[in-house]
């Protein structure tokens, strides 16, 4: 690659700071600034010498792959941000989650692979469903993954990672009709070299990281290998323990293997291989408060978590009443109690290959071969000392994926790119539920807890629930076939016309079926018509506060199994979906115009699908309960107007666009008015009519010094509901509203990344270098309910380090503190109900880290 590529511009594109609204923040910059001034400068970091015809310290330049080939950032008509290698190591930036920092209008939401979603301008934020496939692709070294969770990973041996928003379906694969995460990892080399990394910190923070590359036949055969561990405790701590245990924790180790195959100069092939696993304590939330005593219509609040907690079957041994763990108002004290929650395991890895062949001076061909699977398995476990439940998932999921490109790049008047794609992935998914021996005690209704809560009924109350295990298992698959096109007319040396379509056909199908895997106790039949075993009870059925106990108690048992309002229907075997053989069109038109050499202005309109999904009715008071019932396609059409600058001798960079995007059946779950059911409503996985978002984006970098280079970026964005109607939270009654018009949850108007970096030379081969980088989020909501109870006001997150480097890199030593105000925040949260407390995911809080790294 002759092209130079600047980590340093990355790092400065990508960092975070800015003056924030909090005074003393600003205070802090103006400080950190003025020493940074004050110290004088000798080596530049982030901005160095480069062409004979720019100042010592312009900008470096960036190369991007964004458009399946090497190409200056500058001169890609995208709105791309780039997040460099070296920010990546300096920050141990390894997973998608580290990247909403740096990267403004980018969401990551969800707290396992199931649940995990990635948004770009507020949208594209998946329902936790496993028929459903992400708007947001991410492509790790050319291979698109199939299924969201595939990104709860660490990322190692990082050369830089790409965002790319708006459609991007004519060049970068299948659901990429929000944009795209493009991961790059450093290939093998032929030159030997070696790093080492150690880090230890806070929240007993330790990690490491071993990479080595060179040849094995030299001009053949080189290698790169990369291990790495990654452990962190949570920032929740589980009291009932009678060992130190927290939650929310880190706790990965894994490796990639690569060879690098060069027969001739025309021919090569990477080969990786890569596996990863974890085990850890997360997915767990913190209780905040039981709620008010009302709702907020004024209607009391006769059964809530809190009171069926008070309930004398869960007194304490002395008689006293229980006291769950609420968060106790001192940030950062988050005791939790759980005595049924496991580690989720997860497992994942796989291989591909990518074989490159030049054709000639102006053809390459290339091949992408590749297979990925992901095991996963946790249990969620509850909020208290007792055995009430627990619930999960086991996942299993796998794709087999084949791409051929044909890229021309002549010096003709245009330029082409045309291939073919091929998957193949499948999905099986089972949720399970579990309920425990205390299971009925807590999950009765106030009159079905009156019935039973008398000592001679306490054996039925237990046995009305105990034991029973049941689970829902989903199995889609997909076959998607694609040929796809982008040709770039240059009209004259300065104006260019890109043209892309992409046709995509998919064969989708899929199964459900519900399981009753364990029947506990066998209380009774799935229509609870089965009265055999109230003797074993010692009950009269005559008697009326018997007859009483014991409806309760079966009613409460079929409850558990799944029947008691589906009957029969609640446990069926698999029922097939209606399939799914779909085309779908995705195209690109794009012009652009280089306006001067560093100044480029461009337009676009694109438009790409989502596939819709194999669905089936999960509303199980529904007379079609576990039938088909399909999600149809997402669109996403797509304006950009933007420009591309570096300015003052190629010290200042500055880009700017605006976009217009307009999503049509937005896929997301509903709920609607149904006359048949019970509550006059239904919800199900459907599609929202439209949902639209538009707003400004910019990035920019200056080189102030040979020394010092500063970074601002942001976006306001503006992402609403077309037509949506919803539930209103935290009422007594299930009523409608009208959402239209309201901004989506999880997309914040306003975010802003901002920051500095700073280098010296201190003389005797050492350099010393200062960062600092700040994130700003305005309010956001973190559920669809928009309740008040999950809003997450605006917050800024610094952090802050000092390196020093001895002997031009080899040897850095770094200490880094994050979150320097020690700002609470959320990640996630929950409004109450009649049996759930107000909750929240808290984010860290500060921590310090030290780290060495050297390199051979």
């Amino acid at each position: 690659m002759k092209a130079l590529r600047s980590a340093q511009l990355q790092s400065s594109v990508q960092s975070s700071l800015l003056s924030t609204p909090r005074l003393f923040q600003r205070k802090l910059l103006s400080v950190a600034v003025g020493v940074v001034l004050g110290s004088g400068a000798i080596i530049p970091q982030g901005v160095v010498a480069q062409e004979q015809n720019k100042p010592s310290f312009a900008l470096d330049t960036v190369v991007v792959t964004s458009r399946n080939r090497e190409e200056i950032a500058q001169k890609v008509p995208l709105p791309v941000s780039v997040v460099g290698g070296k920010t990546l190591d300096r920050d141990n930036a390894v997973s998608v989650n580290d990247l909403v920092k740096k990267v403004p209008n980018l969401g990551v939401f969800g707290s396992n692979p199931r649940q995990t979603s990635i948004s770009l301008r507020g949208i594209g934020k998946n329902a936790a469903n496993d028929t459903m496939e992400p708007s947001v692709g991410v492509i790790v070294d050319g291979v698109v993954s199939s299924y969201v969770g595939q990104s709860w990973n660490d990322f190692i041996d990082l050369d830089r990672i790409e965002v790319i928003r708006g459609p991007q379906g004519t060049l970068l694969g299948k659901n990429t009709t929000l944009g795209v995460v493009n991961i790059v990892t450093k290939a093998p080399s032929f030159k030997p070299g070696y790093t080492y990394e150690v880090r230890y910190g806070d929240y007993n923070e330790l990690g490491g990281k071993v990479t080595g590359t060179g040849a094995i036949v030299d001009d053949l055969v080189a290698y790169r290998g990369s291990l790495f561990f990654n452990k962190k405790d949570g920032v929740l701590d589980n009291v009932w323990q009678s060992g130190p245990e927290t939650w929310n924790e880190t706790n990965r180790v894994g490796g990639r293997l690569q060879f690098l195959v060069t027969p001739d100069e025309t021919l090569s092939a990477r080969i990786i291989l890569d596996s990863i696993q974890s085990v850890e304590n997360g997915n767990k939330s913190l209780l905040v408060d039981n709620g008010p005593d009302t709702f907020a219509d004024g209607a009391a609040r006769t059964t809530s978590f809190f009171s069926r907690l008070q309930r004398d079957y869960f007194n304490n041994p002395d008689g006293s009443k229980y006291q769950p763990v609420f968060k106790d108002g001192v940030y950062g004290d988050n005791k939790i109690e759980d005595s049924q929650a496991r580690p989720q395991r997860t497992e994942q890895g796989g291989v591909s290959v990518e074989l490159k062949k030049l054709l000639s001076d102006e053809y390459t061909l290339t091949s992408i071969t590749a297979y990925r699977e992901q095991h996963f398995d946790i249990k969620n476990g509850g909020v208290t000392r007792f055995d009430i439940g627990n619930g999960g998932q086991q996942l299993w999921n796998d794709q087999t994926s084949q791409e051929l490109r044909l890229n021309y790049k002549g010096e003709k008047q245009y330029d082409y790119q045309v291939g073919l794609y091929y998957l193949d992935a499948e999905v099986y998914s089972d949720d399970p539920t579990y309920f425990g021996a205390d299971a009925a005690a807590f999950n009765a209704s106030n009159a079905q807890w009156n019935a039973l809560k008398a000592p001679k009924y306490r054996g039925l109350l237990t046995d009305a629930q105990r034991g029973v295990y049941r689970s829902y298992v989903l199995n889609p698959t997909t076959e998607s076939y694609a040929a796809f096109g982008q040709v770039n007319w240059h009209f004259t040396e300065k104006s260019t016309l890109t043209l892309g379509l992409r046709n995509t056909y998919e064969h989708k199908e899929g199964r459900n079926r519900r399981e009753l895997d364990r029947a506990g106790t066998g209380l009774t039949n799935a229509t609870g018509t089965d009265n055999s075993k109230a003797a074993n009870y010692g009950l009269d059925l005559a008697n009326a506060a018997d007859l009483a106990a014991w409806n309760a108690a079966k009613a409460l048992y079929r409850s558990a199994i799944g029947t008691g309002s589906a009957g029969d229907k609640g446990i069926y075997d698999w029922i097939d979906g209606d399939a799914i053989s779909d085309n779908s069109i995705a195209w690109l038109i794009s012009p652009s115009y280089q306006l001067t050499n560093d100044v480029l202005l461009y337009g676009s309109l694109a438009s790409g699908e989502k596939s819709g999904a194999v669905e089936f009715v999960s509303d199980p008071a529904s007379p079609d309960y576990g039938q088909p019932l399909n999600v149809k396609p997402e669109k996403a059409e797509n304006a950009e107007l933007g420009f591309k600058s570096l300015l003052l001798d190629r010290r200042l960079l500055v880009n700017a666009n605006i976009y217009y995007t307009q999503l049509t059946d937005y896929q997301s779950n509903l709920t609607v008015i149904d006359e048949t059911q019970p509550t006059g409503l239904r919800s199900y996985l459907g599609n929202i009519p439209g949902v639209t978002a538009k707003g400004i984006e910019f990035e920019s970098a200056f080189a102030v010094t040979p020394s010092l280079s500063v970074n601002f970026s942001g976006a306001y964005n503006r992402a609403t509901y077309d037509e949506f109607f919803t539930t209103v939270p935290d009422i007594s009654d299930t009523q409608l509203a009208d959402y239209s018009g309201k901004q989506l949850h999880g997309a914040p108007k306003v975010t802003l990344s901002y920051g500095l970096d700073y280098t010296r030379t201190l003389g005797n081969g050492y350099g010393l270098n200062l960062f600092l980088s700040n994130a700003y989020r305005s309010d956001a909501y973190l559920q669809p309910s928009q309740s008040e109870y999950t809003l997450q006001k605006a917050y800024n997150l610094t952090d802050a380090g000092v390196a020093l480097d001895r002997a031009n890199g080899k040897y850095r030593i770094s200490f880094i503190v994050k979150n320097l105000f020690d700002e609470h925040y959320k990640t996630g949260g929950n409004t109450y109900s009649s049996s759930n407390a107000i909750t929240e995911q808290p984010g860290y809080g500060r921590a310090f880290s030290f780290a060495f790294r050297s390199n051979f």
